[in-house]
């Protein structure tokens, strides 16, 4: 039987989905008030949610509400400060905190406060007035009252009482702290003696819900028997009206009602929320528990009743307060609107209540000051100051001298760099970049932002940030936080070859990180200083982190000064070897790629994934009872190292020094100590000690390492002291067997870093790496040390990577390299080339491929390409995600960030041969993402033709197109086009300079400024109009190829310079386009086609599309307005 039995009609309270964050059962009045993901806090009203008083909060989600009886209280989630409005929707205060808010409970005429900073305020409820400040132990993340005690669930997993008039712990902390849940507290709820917590647990030193519902007794904080949940719970809520009663709520709708005096035994009353479409993001219980409410991520609130029958029960419980609903406007008065109407006649509004601008100061923010104020007279001034005719006059001090009439303000930023622009720009300065004192952040370390002028991203001058043979990361696309990682990745060479290796395998994977790992580092490899981007890496991480919920690693394109970085990067870290694991795990044929090793002496076992060789962890679990001394072991392996550092006792105690490699050697074999019950002895509580062991043997060759500094405790270990840095560029560690230290040591040399650059406006993240393929530079005179700022790339000397001047620089992850045991690495197993017959095979995927419209013809394997082998090719594009473009007062406009494209079609044609201008690859891209436009216009691609179920077209996935494109640059091929360079730019494949032939550069006069388009040179060159519905890319390729030949047919006669001002010429007169036949109207070109419902019909060839110009005249000469067309058959449509 189940409490909340009835089931009501959901309320919708957004049009658009915006997720409820938060909700609260008004006490007095027929109100549920709801605060949503976009910051807005609403009433509805009834049963019916009849929408009612709406107002905003923040900027951010709306973190918490509190409704009591004549006002409510709301704050968003990381917003500044807490406020209360009546309940009409007017603003009475608003407190503003100097760190993000955390949670707030409010009791009578206090409310407590907790923020960021670990501080808790006590606010004057009536007034908004801060009353007292004190400091916590932890940042707590939810705050209740009971009676007159605040209790606080602390991140750290503490569940702390506090005495609310002093702001310190009850009772000096004896009998007032306990530790509830080892990864923090999710939920927190009181009544009557009894306290309730949620949160996380710890499973392999990794955080996981906890599924027992935590109880404790108030006056003692002393533990009762928890109450299990079969679903993890997320909410926990007080039933009112029975006093040891809880609410228990999971986020797939699992409504759970448990009695917590009734000690051991199992809940009955359960209940499951019907129709829930996503998951369920708040709870509340009504003021009389006659209605449970459950808020879900679409923006819909489920209500649950038990009350029976047809009686209409308010949602309070109660006839109660009438509704306050908000004031309608009053009409604006009507005018008689003529010609002759002065516009001074209408004259201001009159208005009866405050303006915006009268808001009170608390409420406005004070950072954002939009002038300069004025400046105060200095004090030596006025002291000297003498009045003559009510004027005051003053000599001038010497220490003002120079300085007079100055104002600080904010420095002119610089406009990015152009090639189009390049002679308005100064030289760079010589002095080093790397020089810096105090807290100052050298320039190198600066966060610099990609801009766009009218010519795109590919007119901005890369290469001026970056003067080595050492590429960098392009960051206008989501998730592109992940460079540094990458960059660490590519320079670490048994993981580049492992990744490398991977590609050339069949993998059936269409997300898969290892083989976009593999792809980047190749093409980092090949570019040798050209910029790249990782636009497919980093989407495959935001699909990924989403299937496994892991929304905390995607970058949903948040201020910087939102995000921690540093945490971000070392989650995403862990996140990204886990994948790799198991995508490069083969089971079966996993080969011996670390001779040696503990994978190796246990042949019995399946030997581990490559990547668990390179950078696993075997250790063996020690657990001993220290009463009765039984132990027991079992294996543990880990990937990463999170670093523990020594903790202070007392909360005044100074920090103990310790150095890096005994912080690193205490992480790895983490010795620590826990209270549970002993099966073998049976003694409750028994103190058990838990110690890693791991031989010095089985170290692995590349120790990944997460430097975990989130307290000011922590971090001071890494600052510099005297001269001496805590990083050290070689180090020393010993394992440990039997509890005795391994005499025999592994020596690790630093490879890399990343760190976090923080400032006040924003942060991001550095690499600083060792790069291998630098290391013979020593002698002349060059650190094999790089700085790798995104596309900023400088040489910088070792001390730059040990050295943590500031706090501005937080280190996030260490790579330290094994240098005593290289040898023992054997890649040879690994296959290092692409299967050639992939370009002989179909790879299509289409379910409903139509052979009518299959264009191409594969290759045979004696056609296989060799060096110098010509092909013709073009690629099309679909839009993935719209431009972000901002607009200015003056009307002019900055792209913040420029739309995201995918490849959506690839044709190549044979070059040369018997079967020239025979296309041997047209293959469609599938993509599972959503398309925001199929840019038809530009790309021929409509609806469907990228769905395996509809497409009639030769559908294969991105990874396979991507190897055969990969698989021709490496045989040497000479790619032909136009307009290569931004095709294989977004397509993420960088092909030498010398294997490309593009059109649009041979047929340029760089003294004109004026690049030619494709479907102009054919015009004028051939006669014939192409692209003039839709791009085709068989065609656009075949054209590229036939201007090819003219070009060299024309440089053969030695008339090409001739022939190229004659086409500049015509081009001016014609507009550079070409120009409509005789006698008709132009042609539309086709835009996005809307969504067809049926049977798609075949589409129409490429020789369908273009017109043919003829003329007397000689070949290459102006064509004349003779006009033959090649149209279809009579009766043949275009769809």
């Amino acid at each position: 039987m189940s409490t909340y039995k009835h089931s009501l009609a959901p309320i919708v309270v957004h049009a658009f989905p915006h997720p409820i964050s938060a909700l609260s059962f008004d006490p007095v009045s027929d109100a549920l008030w709801v605060g949503s993901g976009n910051g807005y806090v609403s009433a509805h009203h009834s049963i019916q949610g009849l929408r009612g008083v709406r107002f905003k909060a923040g900027d951010l989600p709306v973190l918490k509400v509190v409704a009591d009886e004549n006002s409510v209280k709301a704050a968003s989630a990381g917003g500044d400060g807490v406020g209360s409005w009546v309940k009409g929707g007017s603003n009475k205060w608003f407190y503003n905190s100097a760190d993000s808010v955390m949670n707030f409970a409010n009791y009578s005429t206090i409310t407590a406060l907790s923020t960021s900073g670990s501080e808790l305020l006590l606010i004057n409820a009536m007034t908004g007035n801060l009353l007292r400040q004190t400091t916590m132990p932890s940042i707590a993340t939810h705050l209740e009252f009971s009676h007159n005690i605040l209790l606080a669930g602390s991140a750290d997993g503490y569940l702390r009482a506090y005495d609310p008039r002093t702001g310190t712990v009850r009772n000096g902390g004896s009998e007032s702290t306990v530790k509830a849940h080892y990864g923090g507290i999710q939920g927190l709820q009181t009544t009557g003696n009894f306290i309730f917590t949620i949160g996380m647990s710890l499973r392999q030193a990794r955080p996981f819900p906890d599924p027992l519902v935590k109880v404790y007794d108030l006056r003692n904080m002393r533990a009762l028997p928890p109450i299990s949940f079969a679903d993890s719970p997320a909410f926990i809520h007080v039933v009112p009206n029975r006093t040891s009663t809880i609410a228990v709520t999971s986020n797939s709708g699992s409504i759970s009602i448990v009695d917590a005096s009734n000690f051991g035994g199992v809940s009955n009353d359960f209940s499951q929320i019907e129709n829930l479409t996503s998951f369920i993001t708040a709870v509340a219980i009504s003021p009389t528990g006659a209605y449970l409410a459950c808020g879900d991520a679409d923006g819909i609130i489920h209500l649950k009743s038990q009350v029976e029958g047809d009686e209409v029960v308010p949602l309070n419980g109660f006839e109660g307060r009438p509704v306050e609903w908000a004031n309608p406007p009053e009409p604006l008065p009507e005018i008689e609107w003529t010609d002759s109407t002065p516009l001074n006649s209408i004259g201001l509004p009159r208005y009866k209540t405050q303006l915006l601008s009268a808001w009170t100061r608390q409420f406005s923010s004070s950072r954002t000051i939009s002038f300069p104020p004025p400046q105060k007279i200095p004090t030596q001034v006025l002291n000297t100051m003498k009045m003559n005719d009510n004027v005051a006059y003053a000599p001038l001090p010497k220490e003002l001298r120079g300085r007079r009439n100055m104002v600080v303000s904010e420095k002119k930023k610089s406009g990015g760099r152009f090639h189009s622009g390049k002679s308005g720009i100064g030289k760079e300065p010589e002095t080093p970049s790397f020089e810096y004192a105090g807290d100052d952040i050298p320039m190198i370390y600066s966060h610099v932002e990609i801009e766009y002028s009218k010519f795109g991203v590919e007119d901005f001058d890369f290469g001026f940030y970056n003067k080595t043979e050492y590429s960098g990361l392009e960051t206008h696309i989501l998730n592109s936080y992940t460079n540094p990682l990458l960059q660490v990745l590519h320079y670490n060479l048994p993981i580049r070859q492992l990744a490398k290796s991977h590609i050339t395998t069949d993998c059936p994977r269409e997300h898969c990180l290892l083989c976009e790992l593999g792809f980047v580092v190749r093409m980092l490899e090949d570019a040798a200083g050209t910029n790249c981007q990782s636009s497919n890496f980093c989407k495959a991480v935001g699909v990924l982190a989403q299937m496994s919920n892991a929304i905390d690693l995607v970058d949903y394109g948040r201020e910087p000064t939102e995000l921690d970085y540093a945490h971000m990067i070392q989650s995403f870290q862990r996140f990204l070897f886990d994948r790799l694991v198991l995508e490069g795990n083969d089971f079966s044929a996993n080969p011996i790629i670390v001779r040696g090793s503990w994978h190796e002496s246990n042949l019995q076992h399946t030997v581990p994934a490559p990547i668990t060789q390179l950078v696993g962890i075997n250790t063996k679990n020690v657990v001993t009872c220290f009463h009765c001394k039984a132990a027991k072991s079992k294996d543990n392996l880990t990937h990463i190292v999170d670093l523990i550092y020594p903790r202070t006792i007392l909360p005044n105690d100074t920090v103990p020094y310790s150095d890096f490699p005994t912080i690193l050697r205490n992480s790895i074999l983490r010795n620590m100590t826990h209270k549970a019950a002993c099966t073998n002895c049976g003694k409750n509580f028994s103190n058990f000690t838990s110690r890693r062991e791991i031989s010095t043997q089985d170290l692995p060759l590349t120790l990944a390492v997460n430097a975990c500094v989130n307290s000011e405790d922590n971090f001071k270990y890494w600052f510099d002291h005297r001269n001496q840095t805590f990083l050290k560029p070689q180090i020393e560690l010993h394992g440990e067997v039997d509890g005795m230290e391994d005499p025999e040591g592994a020596v690790y040399q630093l490879r890399a870093v990343i760190v976090q650059v923080a400032t006040d406006e924003s942060s991001h993240l550095v690499a600083i790496v060792k790069v291998p393929e630098a290391k013979g530079n020593e002698d002349e005179g060059t650190s094999p040390w790089y700085i790798f700022n995104d596309f900023v790339v400088h040489n910088v000397p070792e001390q730059e990577a040990l050295s943590f001047p500031g706090r501005w620089k937080v280190p996030a992850i260490l790579h330290l390299e094994r240098v005593d045991r290289k040898d023992a690495l054997d890649l040879a197993q690994l296959p290092d080339a692409i299967d050639p017959a992939i370009l002989c095979r179909e790879t299509s995927i289409s379910l409903n491929r139509d052979p009518d419209l299959i264009k191409h013809e594969l290759l045979d394997f004696a056609e296989l390409p060799m060096v110098g082998t010509v092909v013709a090719v073009d690629a099309e594009f679909v839009s993935m995600q719209q431009e972000e473009t901002e607009y200015r007062s003056d009307g002019t406009k900055k792209v913040i960030r420029p739309a995201r494209l995918s490849l959506a079609r690839v044709s190549c044609l044979r070059g040369n041969g018997p079967k020239e201008g025979v296309p041997f690859i047209d293959d469609h891209i599938h993509t599972s993402e959503v398309i925001v436009d199929y840019l038809t216009e530009f790309s021929g691609i409509k609806f469907g033709d990228l769905d395996p179920m509809r497409s009639p077209h030769t559908l294969t996935p991105l990874k396979v197109v991507y190897k055969k494109l990969r698989l021709l640059v490496d045989r040497g091929c000479i790619f032909i086009g136009h307009g290569l360079s931004k095709d294989f730019r977004i397509i993420n494949i960088y092909v030498p300079p010398e294997q490309v032939i593009d059109t649009v550069d041979l047929y340029f006069i760089k003294a004109r400024q004026r690049r030619l388009s494709l479907r102009f040179l054919s015009w004028y060159l051939f006669r014939e109009v192409i692209q003039t519905e839709t791009h085709d890319s068989i065609e656009d390729a075949h054209f590229a190829l036939k201007l090819f030949k003219k070009y060299n047919e024309f440089e053969g006669e030695g008339i090409f310079d001739q022939k190229l001002e004659e086409i500049y010429k015509e081009g001016r007169q014609y507009n550079y386009k070409p120009p409509p036949p005789p006698g008709s109207s132009p042609v539309a070109r086709q835009a996005t086609p809307p969504i067809s419902i049926g049977i798609p019909s075949p589409l129409s060839s490429p020789q369908s599309s273009r017109y043919q110009y003829t003329s007397n005249s000689q070949s290459g000469s102006p064509p004349s307005h003779r006009y033959l067309s090649r149209s279809r058959p009579q009766g043949s449509r275009r769809l």
